[in-house]
């Protein structure tokens, strides 16, 4: 699962991991995702998208974060 909170030693990790894929070029072009907000343009890729991973754990985090908001909105 990704954390957006990882450090420079754990995101250098991320990235070497990445740029030994085969396809790498590939999804650096082509991917859509928008890191930080969950959201991805293309789902057409959706099964094999190699960033599925980080993908859904930040929708994740996205939905947690607004159910939060909307929790501590109402008490107000």
């Amino acid at each position: 699962m990704a954390d957006n909170r990882a450090g420079p030693a754990e995101l250098l990790s991320r990235t070497q991991e990445f740029a030994y894929q085969p396809d790498a070029v590939h999804w650096a072009r082509a991917c859509a995702w928008v890191p930080g907000t969950g959201h991805c343009r293309n789902r057409d890729c959706d099964i094999v998208c190699l960033f599925r991973a980080q993908r859904d754990a930040d929708a994740r985090n996205v939905r947690r974060w607004r159910r939060l908001r909307r929790i501590f909105a109402g008490r107000r």
